[in-house]
């Protein structure tokens, strides 16, 4: 979602050069005072300096009021005749502001009532010129802020490819898959073979998922339900995932490893026994949340932790345009939220 961006708006450069240009502008189309025995000088200043600043700066209001509260990508072909029609009205305001206070200060001889109606449409001319301008510059902006993001997410999410795939080679996980995979082959040959499976499936989705920056919540899952797998291989009955309500949302979007980083994490600081089963659930909350939650049972022996993950996923959310990531937390659960992006139209 591109938001709305102000910099071009607030250009004092750009507000100066364009008074300037409309005035030269109107200065040449004042032929009847050039053509007068006397050039009145307060006429033509008005006419030109004066009538260009009031001209720029009701059609720049117009853009900023139009655009303040609804972000670019919302602007439909509907908001833009709205808007032409509000400069309409503004600048034709001006127009006859501007008429009414030149026919009291200057006497003339009448003129045809189709000369008063060029006077306004020259003067809604100029306006939609200054709004097109700006509308430009807006797009030029947002593109520019947009194609800035994409790159920043690009790079965020190698990253963040990255260190998930380091993590999972470091010599412990090696070392405990083996170990577990050790143990199957000899007393469970089948079971053996389906560890090796999802074992490659969660290998093959940490590769895969590095060319891409959004996944559907169905493809996470997916890949979720193999990397549990290794974890409940490993835990046993020490460990639990419950997946409810994500059904109609399977085809929204979210960025790839989310889930898996969540749940590493809740792995990582809870104990994990049969005992004191580690009980996580995925589910839909409010229609646009996906949480991830899970009881609270402090290791004994405290972990050291960077915060790397949820920064990561918060730094990812962020640079969608997205709402923050949320986390709540308590003594007997924790609980991190997650927004569900919806998918593009075709």
């Amino acid at each position: 979602m591109i938001q709305f961006p102000v910099k071009p708006l607030n250009d004092l450069r750009i507000r100066f050069g364009g008074v300037v240009l409309v005035a030269i502008l109107r200065l040449g189309l004042m032929v009847e005072v050039w053509a007068a025995d006397s050039v009145n000088w307060w006429l033509v200043l008005e006419n030109t300096l004066l009538a260009g600043l009031i001209i720029w700066e009701a059609s720049r209001a117009v853009v900023v009021y139009s655009h303040r509260h609804r972000p670019l990508s919302q602007f439909t072909a509907r908001q833009y005749w709205w808007e032409a029609l509000l400069l309409l009205l503004v600048t034709g305001g001006i127009y006859t502001l501007r008429l009414i206070i030149y026919l009291h200060l200057v006497d003339q001889e009448p003129v045809p009532f189709v000369y008063y109606l060029f006077g306004l449409f020259y003067t809604y001319l100029y306006g939609i010129l200054v709004a097109g301008f700006y509308e430009l510059l807006l797009y030029m902006e947002a593109w520019k802020k947009s194609n800035q993001e994409a790159e920043q997410l690009k790079k965020a999410n190698l990253i963040s490819q990255l260190d998930s795939l380091k993590d999972q080679v470091k010599p412990h996980f090696l070392f405990n898959s083996l170990n577990t995979l050790t143990a199957l082959v000899e007393k469970d040959p089948t079971q053996a073979v389906r560890f090796i499976a999802e074992l490659s499936k969660v290998y093959r989705y940490l590769l895969q998922s590095s060319e891409k920056e959004l996944i559907s919540v169905a493809g996470e899952l997916q890949f979720v339900e193999a990397y549990f797998y290794l974890l409940q291989t490993r835990f046993g009955r020490g460990i639990a995932l419950t997946v409810e309500g994500v059904e109609p949302y399977a085809h929204y979007l979210m960025p790839p490893l989310t889930l898996q980083m969540l749940l590493e994490n809740t792995v990582k600081h809870n104990q994990v026994s049969v005992d004191k089963p580690l009980r996580v659930g995925i589910e839909v909350q409010d229609g646009q949340w996906l949480a991830v939650t899970n009881n609270v049972q402090h290791r004994r022996i405290s972990v050291p932790t960077s915060g790397l993950g949820l920064t990561n996923i918060t730094a990812k959310y962020r640079l969608l345009n997205q709402p923050d990531v949320q986390i709540v937390s308590d003594s007997d659960w924790f609980v991190v939220r997650v927004p569900l992006i919806q998918p593009f139209a075709s």
